[in-house]
């Protein structure tokens, strides 16, 4: 087995505590915080609340992919749900943000579902959200050749590459 990583080096800066109201998008919420307070990279240290309503895709199975994976239709979840956890990194892409952001949540039985969250399809009736924000590192999503599809790339800011580990 080989070890792969691409990596960048850098430190964290403003730390940011937001309560996203009812009716917001959470993902749209966070892009907007970072928007107001010029933030282009961080991470999503914590994120916990309740939805209206969610949408996700998650990993199935694709003989036919690079990677043997694809995503799943997009599943809709209507509310109420408890927002049990969510994390990711906002990321650039093309100029705008795209947040690259997963959680969990659980319906009024209990059962618990999540995945890869979709942007505007996941409405809080609030949300408490902790960024940090990264700095010295460019997070950006761009296409990925080996896997086929759009990855997380980090990039130490003056780096034309990120850095590697190939074992």
């Amino acid at each position: 087995m080989s070890i792969r990583v691409n990596y960048g080096v850098g430190s964290f800066g403003k730390v940011i505590s937001a309560r996203i109201l009812m009716g917001t998008d959470i993902i749209e919420g966070i892009e907007a915080v970072c928007e107001e307070n010029s933030i282009e990279s961080a991470t999503i240290v914590s994120c916990i609340g309740s939805f209206q309503k969610s949408s996700f895709v998650y990993l199935v199975p694709d003989a036919s992919s690079k990677i043997k994976v694809r995503f799943s239709e997009v599943i809709e979840k209507e509310g109420p749900l408890e927002f049990i956890q969510g994390s990711g990194v906002v990321c650039k892409r093309d100029g705008g943000y795209e947040t690259h952001f997963h959680g969990s949540m659980s319906d009024q039985w209990g059962t618990v579902s999540g995945g890869h969250f979709i942007k505007s399809g996941n409405i809080v009736i609030t949300a408490d959200v902790v960024l940090a924000e990264v700095q010295g590192i460019q997070h950006n999503r761009k296409f990925d050749e080996e896997t086929g599809h759009v990855q997380f790339y980090p990039l130490e800011v003056g780096f034309e590459q990120p850095r590697k580990i190939e074992i």
